[in-house]
């Protein structure tokens, strides 16, 4: 017994002849009466009785009529579950990302992805790096963003690097600097990120190579109210390009500061569970929306 013999029984029964039944399948009416046959053969017992060339439905045959609709229910659910999945509108796709790229940047990125896959799950959950790690031993996600550095052999990791930027009010008279410098900044009131952060460490060594004094005015836990705190006017931040771009329209701008302080990402994925071809596509899609965000960024590597 197999489908396409289920499926002629079916179309039979449901057309009433082999003639309309074949028009339907698009074959012919002996291949018809031969899937029939076959089934019959493999069943060991008669589904029509044949009468001057008609097809006359036993007891048997109504009997099966329900498992047979069932059968090509769940197959032809199974045939549009594959199709979906081939062409990349069916299937469940979570996320891990830290806090400066799921406020704006990914959030846009998921409503564009899944425009024309309606059938596409997507659960987004923004937590720190270090508990991101933690998730990826219990296959929490499919696709994790976390900053680097970080060495764990239960995951793969894909490094993307970018530069930070100086972000400061389009006022400020530093911001018709085309490249921002820490001697530049030396008499400003600086907004740099807490000293477990690895940009603090960075911009110390910084300033302090050029004989200048590392005397941050404010510290902040995150890049994003570094930002806010430069919109408003207290002090200058060197801040990530996603946060950067978040906080443009409070007004601030972003020059590139030299020596470049790197921005490393890390896209991690499950070592023990192959991807997707979903994840696969959504990870094309993100390198694509970051080459458009930062297309001068030498660092970022292309997809």
């Amino acid at each position: 017994m197999n489908i396409r013999q289920i499926e002629a029984f079916r179309a039979v029964m449901k057309q009433g002849s082999v003639t309309q039944a074949a028009a339907i399948m698009g074959i012919t009416q002996p291949a018809v009466s031969a899937l029939i046959a076959n089934l019959e053969e493999s069943m060991g017992f008669l589904l029509f009785d044949r009468q001057n060339g008609r097809f006359h439905p036993t007891g048997e045959a109504l009997a099966f009529l329900e498992d047979a609709e069932r059968v090509m229910t769940s197959h032809n659910r199974a045939v549009r579950s594959a199709r979906d999945i081939r062409d990349l509108k069916s299937g469940a796709l979570r996320i891990a990302a830290l806090q400066a790229i799921s406020m704006n940047f990914l959030p846009k990125l998921i409503a564009r992805f899944v425009a024309d896959r309606p059938d596409v799950k997507v659960s987004l959950q923004t937590r720190s790096s270090t508990q991101i790690r933690e998730w990826n031993s219990v296959q929490f996600f499919d696709i994790g963003i976390v900053e680097l550095p970080t060495d764990n052999p239960t995951f793969e990791c894909e490094t993307l690097s970018f530069d930070c930027l100086c972000v400061l009010p389009a006022a400020h008279p530093l911001a018709q600097k085309a490249i921002i410098t820490p001697g530049d900044l030396a008499n400003e009131p600086l907004i740099a990120l807490n000293p477990e952060h690895a940009t603090h460490f960075q911009l110390k060594a910084v300033f302090e190579s050029e004989g200048l004094t590392w005397a941050p005015h404010i510290e902040s836990f995150l890049f994003a109210p570094a930002c806010r705190m430069a919109a408003e006017g207290a002090g200058i931040a060197i801040v990530d390009p996603f946060s950067a771009s978040d906080f443009a329209h409070l007004g601030l701008v972003g020059r590139p500061f030299a020596p470049r302080i790197p921005y490393d990402l890390g896209l991690i994925y499950p070592a023990l569970r192959p991807q997707t071809r979903l994840v696969k596509a959504f990870v094309k899609a993100l390198k694509s929306e970051l080459l458009e965000l930062l297309p001068d960024n030498p660092h970022l590597r292309a997809p």
